[in-house]
């Protein structure tokens, strides 16, 4: 038989624990992470998700959640499994903010008429109903 533990009382039945060491959560941070009193001014690094794009955090009506551009909305719980199977080798050097897209492979050497042709003036064309060429 199993024996009763006790009844039920309002607001008991959910224990937040801290995100970033497990004990019991008192505090909430500006990003809506709920921590403990020694983590209060810890922020969360960046997670990358299965798809290869980073996650954007944001907090709800329900609690903190992830963002993917691709994905869509993230739960939470499922992000921390994400961030655990992620490499260690990433570092902070390779978050989304401080990585340029663009790369150049070789500066060409532009010649005179190039150069003309990009500091020269731009031509403005006006356009009416009347011309026939532009409107078939």
């Amino acid at each position: 038989m199993a024996r009763f533990v006790g009844r039920k009382v309002y607001g008991e039945s959910k224990v937040s624990t801290c995100t970033f060491c497990g004990a019991a959560a008192t505090a909430i941070t500006d990003s809506g992470l709920v921590v403990c009193r020694h983590h209060k001014d810890q922020k969360l690094e960046e997670i990358k998700c299965t798809c290869g794009s980073w996650l954007e955090q944001r907090a709800g009506k329900f609690g903190p959640y992830f963002n993917c551009l691709n994905c869509g909305n993230v739960n939470f719980n499922k992000a921390m499994e994400m961030k655990a199977v992620m490499p260690k080798s990433s570092s902070v050097a390779t978050t989304p903010r401080q990585v340029s897209s663009y790369k150049t492979t070789s500066k060409k050497e532009e010649t005179f008429e190039e150069r003309e042709r990009r500091l020269a003036p731009k031509k403005e064309i006006t356009i009416t109903s009347d011309d026939v060429q532009y409107f078939d």
